[in-house]
């Protein structure tokens, strides 16, 4: 299995962004972050991410961009394990550099694959 992050695994248009905001099966919540999960609408059988840190909630160019590099470290690890879902991440309120980010990361995308393992069908989990 490979470790990139391949433009087969993330959320290149507004449109795609645009139908997992519109249309989540699912939101996942921690306390700063929330991931939401839509159904793939390009039919692809593997989970893709998509990043939307907004400069309103993380100032700092660098505390962005780190958050993004751990965002897409912990996709990479659970890519294999996921169902064909599209989920994006988004900040919902800021947070200090005293804060480990990385548990909540690490906890939101371990929930992300307890409701979505690849050997799931979604239609038994649109119900959650």
């Amino acid at each position: 299995m490979t470790q990139t992050f391949g433009k087969e695994k993330r959320l290149l248009t507004p449109l795609q962004f645009a139908c997992v905001f519109d249309e989540p099966i699912k939101k996942i919540h921690s306390e700063h972050l929330l991931l939401f999960v839509g159904h793939s609408n390009d039919n692809t059988t593997t989970a893709r991410l998509g990043l939307a840190i907004t400069k309103k909630k993380l100032k700092n160019a660098t505390d962005r961009n780190r958050l993004k590099r751990l965002t897409r470290e912990r996709f990479r690890k659970t890519w294999g394990s996921l169902a064909g879902v599209d989920v994006v991440l988004i900040v919902k309120r800021r947070f200090d550099k005293g804060v480990d980010i990385g548990t909540e990361l690490d906890e939101i995308f371990s929930r992300l694959l307890g409701f979505y393992p690849a050997n799931c069908t979604l239609d038994a989990h649109d119900k959650h």
